[in-house]
């Protein structure tokens, strides 16, 4: 792209950004809101007003929400453009995945644990393809792009369209400020423009900033590094050291991880702090914890000095108010009530009426504590307008002067010109020029009066197009409530939102892009036709190939890609024999930037120049058989670098020890062929190459030496037979060769034994009773353990030994109380069956008979069948009660043989 085309592109870009535009964290689709526009007049330094016009809300509403449907459609378009789509611009593919790339930088976090989801979450959003968009100029933010990052939103944009904004927004404020006047207000004062406020936003989350403070370099994230380079197994735009910020809170630490954007996480960091009361012992939290509250009740007495806190762990300082309540008395002392604790200092609201030293007059004061103090009409008084004053006793009326009152009314500046006169004065008559709320019509009036006018404002509302109108406006005028009308940034359409302040919403029209042969097209939002860049095609290009190869490709926008095959022509650079094998280089595209540029701010660039040139054949990488100067490895080398060099290897050579062989990496020697020490070769400087005793793995640290080695030294740990406890040991200890393997094993097994109880079971289920050791529990048949065996029929119980149980072929025998159990659970069960055969045979008959009273002749002996009926009645219920007898007698039978 050349440069004007490229100023053209950051033009249309900056035109169709909207200032006012908010955008959700981590690249997501953009957001317009039209409750976060700033007003105009906020920008230059007045309040807006707060009214709007009432006629227009639902007009107001139809077009927000006709908006949003458009932004909806326009959002969903976009995204089944990008699945069916890719960019020609994508980064190539070849670095690590994200989660590789956060694992290293995450590794030297010591916070497990804490919430570190903000930054974890920039991370992703950095790492992942197409999820940084640069709010201003809604590309996507490479990795190779040179970035500006908030110290507030954490959100980053590119370099120059920061640097554009932040000039940009500055012009438009001094423009504005430069097109304000001052006014006059309902008091008739002049109020004059305010003060120029130079300073920028931030895009998103509107953090002010100074004119200083425009970024004028590409920094990394953490500040340490300019102009980072881009690291596969780095974080884009990071420098790949600690971040070594102070933390936020101030805590006196710095964040430990590796340079990354977003906010730092909490401090991960241990320390060890008592309770707020300070009534626990100390304990380890999280430094980003700063506290922590215990379960125990303060102690301190409350403001009150009568009762306890009570309260759960807090500050020493911050005891709540007492709310228990007592008797107090009022400040006086004349009554008394019950109150809070903390409202213990009263009033009653009584006057005091206490006589003063003089006798005549009574104190006025309302409820107060302490002595009344002196008579106030006995020192020196003034008359009702202050002019005489004079001291006279309290008995004595200090009547008026007689002269004119002359005091200040309401207006502050005309004076009363009546006589002096006890009260107040009344409203000022004096007749002034008064200018309108407008300041166009200047009358007299009285002077406490406002004078309205009936002129209407002709000043430029807040979209500096249409006049206010407003009677007698004192400048603050209404914002404007009719359409915009104004030409979008697609030039073709018009915005239909109310008239306003700034640049318009995007279009949400529809447009269509085609490919440079016309045989594919594409359906896009109107307006970002240059922003889509080239659709793909299917047909073949049919330009014609610039080099000596012919170079099929499928149609494109801008000039045609760079011949990918290889050149095949003579290597005139190297003048071997050898064909060239690079890629074709016939016509190669070659930028450069013009030297003698000098730009005017730091939003310029300089100018490249694109040139289409023939490049020279590089040097020649076909392989060659070269043999090392230290005679030990024949290999392939480039054409160019077929010169023998060091290939990296242990020399090898025997040295004069008869141990060891040199050391050194492949060098110059005379003898290709030898294996013996050449004079070039290094000294024996090799450690101890003694075996080991079976077992020791650590090597020994003295030099080459005859053996024997000295013991070996090295702290172990390990666990316990149980796995309770760690065991420290000496390497020496478990692994000797001056000790047979019995000595060792009975060695392992004392000392791997902690001393506590076992925490097996045996295969009976009971703990085993040894102490720690190793395989099976011993003596698993000797369990004591205590365990209850029954009879049979569950009637006797006895406690016996685990082991004894075991033993036991059988249980309990039954005895003589058993075999009485048996014969009254026998007797209960047979007289519940005859019970139950009587209530079945009685039923039966009363079913009968019911059924022959209703269908068979009538019979007139209802006087016999009633008695019949009362003696069946007094039979059943003579049964119920032998059967509950019987039931009683033998549960007492039962409870005397169980005891």
């Amino acid at each position: 792209m050349s440069h004007r085309n490229r100023q053209q592109h950051h033009k249309n870009s900056a035109q169709s950004a909207n200032p006012w535009q908010k955008t959700s964290a981590g690249g997501d689709d953009a957001v317009i809101s039209s409750s976060n526009q700033k007003h105009p007049r906020a920008t230059s330094g007045k309040k807006p007003s707060m009214a709007e016009p009432s006629g227009n809300d639902s007009f107001v509403k139809k077009s927000e929400e006709k908006f949003h449907q458009a932004h909806r459609k326009h959002v969903e378009s976009a995204k089944k453009y990008t699945q069916q789509y890719e960019s020609s611009e994508d980064e190539d593919e070849g670095g690590s995945s994200s989660q590789e790339i956060l694992g290293s930088v995450l590794k030297n976090y010591a916070g497990a644990g804490m919430d570190i989801g903000k930054t974890q979450e920039y991370l992703q959003n950095l790492l992942e393809s197409r999820s940084a968009v640069c709010l201003i100029c809604i590309g996507t933010v490479k990795r190779a792009d040179s970035i500006w990052s908030c110290q507030t939103c954490f959100t980053f944009f590119h370099l120059l369209c920061i640097q554009r904004w932040a000039n940009d927004s500055i012009s438009l404020k001094r423009m504005s400020h430069e097109q304000q006047e001052g006014y006059y207000n309902n008091m008739g004062e002049y109020v004059p423009k305010p003060a120029l406020s130079v300073h920028w936003d931030c895009p998103k989350c509107r953090k002010e900033y100074e004119k200083v403070d425009i970024p004028r370099h590409y920094d990394c994230f953490c500040g340490k590094e300019q102009n980072p380079q881009n690291h596969l197994w780095l974080i884009p735009h990071s420098c790949g050291e600690t971040c070594r910020k102070r933390l936020v809170p101030d805590c006196g630490h710095s964040c430990v991880l590796l340079c990354h954007p977003g906010p730092c996480p909490p401090c991960p960091q241990t320390i060890s702090v008592s309770c707020k009361c300070g009534q626990s012992a100390q304990k380890t939290i999280r430094c980003s914890q700063r506290s922590w509250t215990c379960l125990k009740s303060c102690k301190q007495k409350r403001n009150c000095g009568i009762h306890e806190c009570g309260a759960v762990c807090h500050s020493i300082d911050e005891c709540p108010p007492c709310k228990s309540r007592s008797k107090q008395k009022c400040l006086c002392g004349a009554k008394t009530k019950e109150v809070n604790c903390y409202e213990s200092r009263w009033q009653c609201g009584k006057v005091c009426g206490n006589p003063y030293a003089c006798g005549l007059h009574r104190c006025e004061k309302v409820c107060h504590e302490g002595d009344c103090g002196e008579c106030p009409m006995g020192m020196p008084r003034t008359c009702p307008c202050g002019k005489t004053s004079s001291v006279a006793a309290c008995s004595e009326e200090i009547g008026t002067c007689g002269d004119t009152c002359q005091k200040f009314l309401e207006c502050q500046e005309h004076r009363c010109s009546e006589r002096c006169h006890p009260g107040k004065c009344g409203q000022c008559m004096e007749l002034m020029k008064k200018p309108c709320r407008c300041g166009n019509m200047i009358k007299e009036v009285a002077c406490h009066k406002q004078l309205v006018c009936e002129t209407k404002c002709k000043n430029v509302k807040s979209c500096n197009k249409h006049p206010c109108n407003r009677k007698c406006c004192d400048g603050q005028c209404p914002p404007c409530d009719k359409l915009c009308g104004k030409t979008l940034t697609c030039g073709k359409h018009k915005c239909s939102s109310l008239c306003h302040h700034g640049p318009c919403y995007p279009c949400n029209q529809k447009a269509t892009v085609k490919c440079r042969c016309n045989g594919t097209m594409l359906e896009v939002p109107c307006g970002r036709e240059k922003k889509v860049g080239s659709v793909k095609c299917r047909l073949p290009c049919r330009i014609p190939s610039k080099c000596h190869h012919t170079n099929p490709h499928h149609c494109h926008q801008g000039d045609c890609p760079a011949c990918q095959q290889v050149c095949g022509l003579k290597n005139d650079t190297t003048n071997c024999e050898h064909p060239c094998g690079a890629k074709c280089h016939d016509a190669v595209r070659v930028v450069t930037k013009d030297k003698n540029f000098k730009p005017v701010g730091p939003w310029d660039v300089p100018l490249e120049i694109v040139e289409i040139k023939r490049l020279p054949h590089p040097q020649c990488e076909v392989k060659v058989s070269v043999t090392c100067i230290g005679g030990h490895e024949t290999a392939l080398w480039a054409c160019y670098l077929s010169k023998p060099t060091s290939c990296g290897r242990e020399c090898g050579r025997a040295l004069k020890c008869g141990v060891h062989t040199c050391p050194k990496q492949c060098h110059v020697v005379k003898n290709l062929n030898s294996t013996q020490e050449e004079p070039k070769c290094q000294s024996c400087t090799a450690g101890c190459t003694i075996p080991r005793p079976k077992g020791c793995t650590h090597p020994c640290k003295k030099p080459c030496h005859p053996p024997p080695c000295n013991p070996c030294q090295a702290p172990t740990k390990t666990a316990c037979h149980c796995g309770l406890t760690q065991i420290f040991y000496k390497c020496h200890e478990f692994y000797s060769d001056d000790k047979t393997e019995d000595e060792l094993n009975f060695y392992r097994e004392k000392i791997l034994s902690c001393g506590q109880k076992c925490i097996k079971n045996f295969p009976c289920g009971h703990r085993c009773n040894s102490t720690c050791h190793s395989s099976d529990c011993p003596n698993p048949e000797a369990c004591s353990k205590k365990v209850k065996i029954t009879c049979d029929c569950r009637t006797r119980r006895m406690e016996v030994n685990c082991s004894v149980a075991r033993s036991k072929s059988k249980a309990l025998e039954c005895d003589e109380g058993c075999e009485k159990v048996k014969q009254s659970r026998t007797r209960q069960l047979t007289e519940r069956e005859r019970l139950q055969k009587e209530q079945e045979e009685a039923e039966n008959q009363r079913a009968l008979e019911e059924y022959e009273k209703k269908f068979g002749p009538k019979k007139y002996r209802e006087r016999k069948r009633i008695q019949v009926e009362e003696t069946k009645e007094t039979n059943y219920l003579l049964y119920v009660l032998l059967s509950v007898g019987f039931l009683v007698l033998a549960m007492a039978v039962y409870f005397i043989l169980a005891n």
